[in-house]
């Protein structure tokens, strides 16, 4: 009996082994899907047609004989983006799905490849129809593929190979935002003149690219309101470093055709300069961060740009979105805030303040599709940028930041439309762990001595450096710098970075001699500034009861002068006493260093001159009495 039973479960086994798929079987194929046409399934219209086009290759050492390529479908449709994640990362048999039976009466629904060597590859077309696909009713989004078939040395005929793509059930095209940034680098140093020409460059080049993707029906703008400063002064008589340039008439009609999409309705206003302004946030403190969201406010009043002002004021923090900086830029009158790395779209309230801002996550138009097969083919792309619109929050955002993005993130034609900016209501989820912001500590000091010097500037040349200043400080933190040199180079190129206050000179004689109780001597003092300062020269003196220097006039000085000025000395005893010179605001702020002068005063003073008449007198005295002394004598030796 026992041996009986070995018997069978040996011929068992062997029977099982004649219908066993060798592991290495499903694989053995590789297949890309290259197009799927349409890629919108209307399930109202049985007839409509499904076609997928690609090619299938053997890749592994055997012969494959009789090798047949399927239509598949899952009929389960995916209704969620969570659902849709987990799909894109699971097994290529995952879910199982069904291949369409060969059909007679529609013979299109699979095709006969023949015979594959090692690394032959062969096109395939298949097609069916809405009815032969059975997929559930309703929306959502459904997965369509192929399963090659084929038979090895090693087994009989078997799945070899599969593919899946992803298609979407909708009779309408599906809605998508697609918005054109306008923030080239800042190259204007100063009322007239440019660090270099690449601005001029960019209108015939980059910049009209992009604004010609902007002027496509339905598409909105990101403006940065110092491209249209910069436009303007293009127009006029300027200078590139330093020298005459031609006024540039292409420059006045781009200007133009900005101003026409403003009139329309369709432009949004970065901050001026366009800084970045998520590495602003992780350079300092809060209140440092607070006082840098001033600069671009005070740089656009004072650009004159008025019609700009009224624009919504958005941001585009790129890869570095977080909940944090997107609420303090509400609380700043941010409207909406776009970034990469936002999970899901919504908006952020704070009702302690009234305040609400809108989070917009930024959509990848080139993401690829689901495994197995080549994942960036044309119906791959496609199929999961259609799946991932359906399925988010909201319709997708297509944010165009330089002209090579414009092919990809234009709405595809027949899948898809332009649509205004959405409304999420929902609450917009961030990512857990964003990416780690560099900051640029060399600019950020470079900033931080502008603005601890900007009061003692304010003070000599008697101007109001605020506006000034923030202009400069906006435009050098722009987020359209590539590099932290980059950003230097400008910084350092403006003419504010001439305004050195420790070139400003002193010169004095280190020794002075007085011989009167007031007297005199030159200071000179040299304004190497290309702008006029108004200064005086104060002395503290080590002995001020002997000695004191009166503070001097004030004196403005132009530009490259260096005048020389006279101050007076008070003495009141003789001696040498030490006095120290300082350059000092008309406010009273002292500045550069203190130069020690010794003075020294001689016995020609007032208690001189006093001592020298009583001397005198007394001298004069002892030889009166003296006289009169030896007159009595002989008076009384006569006698």
């Amino acid at each position: 009996m026992r041996r009986l039973m070995m018997w069978l479960l040996v011929l068992a086994t062997a029977f099982m082994g004649l219908f066993t798929v060798p592991a290495k079987a499903d694989g053995a194929v590789e297949i890309d899907i290259a197009t799927l046409s349409p890629q919108l399934l209307d399930l109202s219209q049985p007839d409509q047609r499904i076609t997928l086009t690609g090619t299938i290759r053997n890749n592994s050492d055997q012969a494959i004989s009789s090798t047949s390529v399927h239509f598949w479908r899952s009929s389960k449709p995916l209704t969620d983006h969570d659902e849709l994640e987990q799909t894109l990362t699971s097994e290529p048999n995952d879910p199982r799905g069904q291949r369409l039976r060969e059909n007679p009466e529609d013979p299109g629904n699979h095709q006969d490849v023949g015979d594959l060597a090692p690394g032959a590859s062969v096109d395939f077309t298949i097609s069916t129809t809405v009815r032969d696909l059975a997929l559930a009713s309703g929306g959502g989004a459904y997965l369509l593929g192929v399963q090659a078939r084929g038979a090895l040395p090693t087994g009989g005929r078997q799945t070899v190979g599969r593919a899946r793509v992803l298609a979407v059930a909708a009779k309408n095209p599906l809605p998508v935002t697609t918005i054109v940034k306008l923030a080239p680098r800042p190259t204007l140093l100063s009322d007239t003149n440019f660090q270099d020409a690449s601005l001029q460059d960019q209108l015939t080049g980059e910049l009209e690219q992009l604004l010609l993707a902007a002027e496509q029906p339905g598409t909105q703008v990101l403006l940065d309101p110092s491209l249209l400063m910069e436009l303007r002064t293009l127009e006029g008589e300027h200078t590139v470093a330093g020298q005459p340039a031609t006024p540039s008439s292409v420059a006045g009609r781009f200007r133009e055709r900005i101003e026409s999409l403003i009139a329309e309705g369709r432009v949004m206003r970065l901050p001026f300069g366009n800084p970045d302004l998520a590495r602003l946030h992780a350079a300092g403190s809060l209140t440092e961060f607070e006082a840098a969201l001033a600069w671009p406010k005070n740089a656009l009043s004072a650009s004159g740009l008025t019609a700009v002002e009224q624009l919504p004021l958005v941001a585009d923090l790129g890869d570095n979105a977080s909940q944090d900086l997107a609420l303090i830029l509400g609380l700043h009158g941010y409207k909406t805030i776009f970034g990469n790395n936002i999970q899901s779209s919504g908006s952020l309230e704070d009702n302690r303040h009234s305040m609400r801002v809108g989070v917009l996550r930024v959509a990848d138009p080139r993401l690829p599709g689901i495994a197995p097969g080549d994942t960036t083919t044309p119906a791959q792309v496609q199929g999961r940028r259609l799946a991932e619109g359906l399925l988010g929050s909201s319709p997708p955002v297509h944010l165009v930041r330089s002209a090579s993005e414009i092919a990809d993130a234009q709405p595809i034609p027949r899948l898809e439309q332009a649509v205004d900016l959405p409304e999420v209501p929902t609450t917009a989820r961030f990512d857990e762990s964003p990416a780690t912001v560099v900051t640029w500590p060399k600019l950020s000091a470079e900033l931080a001595e502008l603005f601890g010097e900007a009061n003692l500037l304010q003070e000599l040349t008697g101007t109001d450096r605020t506006t000034v200043n923030a202009t400069v400080a906006s435009r050098a933190s722009s987020g359209s710098f590539t590099s932290e040199e980059q950003a230097l180079a400008y910084i350092r190129a403006t003419p504010i970075e001439q305004l050195d206050i420790n070139a400003i000179t002193l010169s004095v004689t280190s020794q002075v001699v007085v011989g009167s109780d007031k007297n005199y001597f030159p200071v000179t003092i040299k304004n190497p500034l290309p702008v006029a300062i108004t200064v005086q020269v104060r002395f503290t003196s080590d002995a001020l009861n002997r000695l004191s220097v009166a503070t001097s006039e004030k004196v403005t000085i132009g530009p490259g002068e260096s005048p020389t000025i006279n101050v007076t000395t008070s003495t009141r005893s003789n001696g040498v006493v030490t006095v120290k010179a300082q350059l000092e605001t008309v406010a009273g702020t002292r500045f550069g260093p203190q130069i020690p002068v010794e003075i020294t005063a001689t016995g020609l003073g007032r208690v001189g001159w006093i001592i020298i008449i009583i001397s005198g007198a007394v001298v004069l005295g002892g030889t009166f009495l003296r006289i009169r002394a030896v007159r009595r004598e002989r008076s009384r030796g006569e006698t």
